[in-house]
Formats: C-alpha cells, structure tokens, sequence
C-alpha cells in the first residue's frame, strides 16, 4: 500500500574517496576535494556522519594518514547504514498552492498556507514535478528551540549542530505539480481537511498526509503557525497558561482558513480551474498534530463549520484547562504515540485526560469515534520526518523501529481514510464503539497484513 524509495547520496561517497585520495596522493587534490564539499552543500546538503568526515579531515591535517583514511571508511559507512527515504511519488497527479503575499493580505492570522487538491491531467503535461519541501528560512533555529522547548531540559545539542544537518531539509522535493489547474471532474463536490501542523512543524511538514488525502479526492488546506516554541516559564503551570493562549491564536488562524473555505470565489483565485470549484460542506472536517491536534479539537468545539470529523495525531491535552468541556457533535478520532507524553512529560497525565474526553463523549458520537495507540510509535512519526530524516530519526530516538516506517505510514494513512469517509457503521441506541474497531481492524488485516495488527492496541 505505501511504499519508499531509498535516498541515495553519491557525494558522500565522492567526499569520502577524495579525503582518501589526499592522503595517498598529497595536498594538491585538496582543491577538488574542497570543490566535492561545496557541491554537496547545494546539491545534497549535510547529515549527521559530516561531523565523522570533519574527523577524517582533522587527522589529514595533523598527518595521521591512516587514522584519516580509516574514518573516511567510516563516513562512507554511516552514509549508506543511515537510510533515509525520498518523499512518496506514486499515485495519482497532485496539485499544490504555496500562498502567501497578495492572496492572504484580508487574512491578517495566515502568513503562508499550503493548499493540496487533485492535479488536471491534461494540464499536468505542461508541468515540471517536483516542489521544495521546506522554505522556512532557518528553520534550524525551531528544530533547536523544539529540542529545547523546556527550560527545566538541560541544553544538550548547539544550535550550530542543526544548522548543519537541517541544510539536507531544503534538498527534499515533494512530487506534486506547482499551481496545476485543479481535477474538477474528480468530484462533483470536493471535501476539505484543514490541517494543522505541530508546534515546531511547517506548513508542507506533513506533506505526505496531505498529499495522500488530496489523491483520495480532498482538497487539504495547511497553514503556517507563528508563534515562539520554547517555554518561557520554569513552572509548569505557568507554561500551560502560556501554551493556551498561543492556542486562540491557532483557533483564529485555522478559522480563517474556514472563511476561505467557505468563500468558493475566493478560493477558485487560488486554485487553478477552468470551472466552479464546489465544496462539500456536510464534509469539511480538521486534522492535526501535537498541538495542531489541540488546535483541531479546539477548532471542532467552537467552530461548527467543521462538519466532517475532527482527527488528533497524539494531540496535547495538558493546554487544555481543567474545567474544559468537551461536547463533541461530529465523530473524533485520536491516534497516539506509544508511551511519548508518559515517558517525558507524566505530569502531564495526557492518555488519562485523553481517555477522560472519550468517556464524556454523548453515545451516538462515542460510538463513531475512537482512540488508537500504535505500539513503538513515537511524536514524530506522524510528521514527514520519520520518512526524510529516518536514519538520523533511529540514531536520535526521536523514532523507533524506523525499518518498518512504510507499515506505520499506511496504517495511519488508511485508518484516516477510512475514518473521514465515515464508512463506519454503528448502533446508536447502545453506547458501544466496538464496530468502529472491527471496522479498523478488518481494513488492517486487508491491507497491511498481521503485522499492522499486531501493533495496534485501544488503551493503555
């Protein structure tokens, strides 16, 4: 169902080749090593085995030939055992819309949005494939201030470090067609997924998400979120109050992205079409992530544009106030992270406030909706992250099991098919979610065998 393909880095091996060639031949291959290292900079970027390349060149320098050369091995080594994958290219034609500037100027809450929805065919063939994953400038400086994000945390990495191995984001395309006129044809009524990414993601993070939703027919909305990551409060209390207030933030920038939404004539000036573009407004529903997947839950009590279903990738329900109510009138589903929020943050209790809005939930919305854990899931396996960075992700922990990345992807990325078009059967009279589990489990087994199976649980 979801398959990858193998990033391959063939500077990497040119470097580590040359390093050794200046040991054996002398320092006059030094310029055209020094040229292999400006190269990679623009074409690959930096991973993390640069720092071992760093070493070989060291050693060179204090004219430790051997060690040089043995480290270079080494580099060599890391840049085929550190696997990452290249973003998903299969599938149906997709359209995407980087917005900014002139089109968001009444929109004072967006500064960018990403908008993905199913590529024309006929147009497409006039197109070049391929758009820049990341356009966030610096965007090692969140990656540093995420890692960092509580101050009680010891500082353990420089911001240096990621400034060097997020260089390698910015060489990553997604396989989608830049302002390709949009599929009209592929429904005679588009539904929308506004979706919402984690606190130090970006608008394009989930690309692979989105980009999957949008071949199912979906028009996917994402905007970029402004807001400071890192805590500014040593108490915990005091952070949770300044976490909700970044959250009306995020209500108010996902709400209007409802206006566009709802503004078909507005919205046809940002995509493409030779036709109407028609939205299904009994289908307009919000996914997000981390504190996106707050931002959805938010948005789904006070919004009732959102007409679809409501789904959290491990939302953080700590923001949330004590005395929040959670009355729910469309289906909700969360799928969690194995043990994230109690293994670093247990003060938090967030499965126990997590299981305590499902048992809340009225008996005709509990029996549509439901809460997974996926075993061994880590926070950032829901992102683009553990596919792009998957070797680094393992080496950090900031994943587990990163061999089976292809059935984790889609598993989630069924399972939130499967729920938005609300194929789930059940009985209202009786409080009872069990078919929605039955109905999981049987799309699985089908398509991602025992193993998907064996990975799924309900409850801690």
């Amino acid at each position: 169902m979801f398959e990858l393909k193998r990033r391959h880095y063939p500077l990497s091996y040119t470097l580590g080749v040359a390093r050794i060639l200046c040991q054996l031949v002398g320092p006059i291959l030094l310029p055209v090593e020094f040229g292999v290292i400006l190269l990679k900079s623009k074409m690959e970027g930096y991973r993390v085995n640069i720092f071992v390349y760093l070493f070989a060149l060291i050693f060179g320098l204090a004219g430790l030939d051997y060690l040089s050369i043995i480290t270079s091995i080494i580099f060599m080594y890391f840049a085929r055992k550190l696997t990452n994958y290249e973003l998903p290219n299969q599938g149906p034609p997709v359209g995407h819309i980087y917005c900014k500037g002139k089109w968001l100027e009444k929109f004072n809450k967006i500064p960018e949005i990403a908008i993905y929805y199913p590529a024309d065919l006929d147009d497409i063939k006039k197109l070049k494939i391929g758009f820049p994953w990341l356009k966030v400038p610096n965007y090692a400086k969140r990656v540093d201030d995420s890692s960092k994000k509580d101050v009680k945390r010891k500082r353990r990495v420089p911001l240096i470090f990621f400034q060097i191995v997020c260089t390698q984001f910015y060489k990553f395309f997604m396989y989608v067609y830049e302002n390709a006129k949009i599929d009209v044809q592929k429904s005679k009524k588009f539904p929308v997924v506004i979706l919402s990414p984690g606190l130090a993601s970006h608008c394009d993070g989930y690309s692979v998400v989105a980009r999957f939703l949008a071949q199912k027919g979906y028009i996917v909305l994402a905007p970029e979120h402004i807001e400071n990551i890192r805590n500014i409060y040593v108490d915990n209390e005091l952070n949770r109050v300044y976490r909700q207030g970044q959250l009306k933030d995020r209500l108010a920038t996902l709400q209007q992205v409802l206006d566009i939404v709802y503004d078909e004539k507005l919205l046809r000036t940002i995509i493409p079409s030779d036709q109407n573009i028609v939205i299904d407004k009994s289908q307009i529903s919000v996914l997000g992530h981390s504190f996106g997947g707050a931002s959805a839950i938010q948005l789904s009590l006070e919004d009732k544009r959102i007409t679809g279903c409501c789904i959290s990738y491990d939302p953080i329900i700590y923001v949330f106030p004590d005395s929040q109510e959670y009355p729910f009138t469309i289906p909700f589903m969360s799928i969690n992270a194995d043990d994230f929020y109690r293994r670093l943050y247990g003060f938090m209790q967030n499965d126990e406030r997590l299981q305590k809005i499902f048992d809340g939930l009225s008996t005709p919305i509990y029996n549509k909706s439901i809460s997974i854990y996926i075993k061994d899931q880590q926070h950032a396996d829901f992102s683009d992250i553990p596919i792009i960075w998957n070797g680094e992700s393992g080496l950090y922990s900031i994943s587990k099991n990163v061999h089976e990345v292809h059935v984790r992807f889609g598993m989630i990325l069924l399972i939130t098919e499967l729920f938005l078009k609300e194929k789930i059967v059940t009985d209202e009279q009786r409080r009872d979610n069990q078919s929605v589990k039955d109905q999981i489990i049987q799309e699985i087994e089908k398509n991602c065998g025992s193993k998907g199976k064996s990975i799924i649980r309900w409850n801690k």
